[in-house]
């Protein structure tokens, strides 16, 4: 309602409303639009659920196959149970868990050096893993144990020595498992498959020693800090032989005949 003078005369218009401001009206939009995004975000969260729902309890959610490359020495089946992953294991839980999945299979398979896993075809699990190499097994009351490229000897007892590594024993103070596998480790395959046993010495005037008995039938005898240069020249060393022997390599290199048998 307004008032008009005219003529002194005051009138009263009913119909008169006041301008509404610019501010007004901009506040009133951007409720508006707050209203409409809100909807619309609901809206799109709620599809999302659905979809996530719906492949969760689908079959493509679920673990359809498991496989294993990578492995030499190592059964297929003993990393699936140690991942304890079967089928139709919910894909997702084995996304989220992936690094606990990881260590726990390295926990109960200790040749296990690395492993990693993905999906194929969204449900179709592969499995690969990197074994410790074996350099060796160590003869302990009667039986042979597997010992590992981290110097790790395994618990599991073998009757015999499996492939063609070769046997520790008599290890010294200065002869230590872990120094007989770094020399191994760093010869020449051919040379390491030429070494049948390898031993270390207790006797404290030779603490270095160290005597390797060779698949050809000689005799290495070195020390253990300047071997590894040395066993380099001992293929022409062995062809010179007029017969099976010893070949020293502990100061210069020479070697000596088994004595004759009577």
């Amino acid at each position: 309602m307004a008032r008009r003078k005219r003529n002194n005369l005051i009138f009263i218009d009913n119909e008169y409303q006041p301008a509404q401001s610019k501010q007004h009206h901009g506040v009133n939009l951007i409720q508006k639009l707050r209203r409409i995004s809100f909807k619309n975000y609901f809206i799109v969260f709620l599809g999302i659920l659905i979809i996530v729902i719906g492949y969760l309890f689908s079959p493509l959610g679920h673990v359809r196959t498991i496989s294993v490359t990578g492995t030499n020495y190592l059964g297929a089946q003993q990393i699936i149970d140690a991942s304890q992953i079967k089928n139709e294991s919910l894909v997702i839980n084995t996304l989220i868990h992936k690094k606990a999945i990881y260590r726990r299979i390295q926990r109960q398979v200790p040749l296990v050096k690395t492993v990693n896993y993905h999906y194929q075809d969204f449900n179709n699990l592969k499995i690969n893993v990197h074994e410790y190499q074996t350099v060796g097994f160590l003869l302990k009351n009667g039986g042979y144990y597997r010992i590992l490229e981290n110097s790790r000897i395994l618990s599991e007892k073998l009757a015999q020595p499996i492939g063609n590594f070769p046997v520790y024993q008599d290890f010294g103070t200065k002869t230590s498992l872990a120094k007989f596998v770094q020399l191994y480790l760093h010869l020449p395959a051919k040379l390491r498959n030429d070494i049948s046993e390898i031993h270390g010495n207790k006797n404290v005037k030779n603490q270095y020693r160290i005597t390797l008995y060779m698949n050809d039938g000689n005799i290495v005898i070195g020390d253990i800090r300047t071997l590894q240069d040395k066993l380099q020249y001992y293929p022409e060393i062995a062809k010179q032989m007029p017969a099976k022997g010893i070949v020293n390599l502990e100061l210069g290199a020479y070697s000596k005949s088994f004595p004759k048998k009577k």
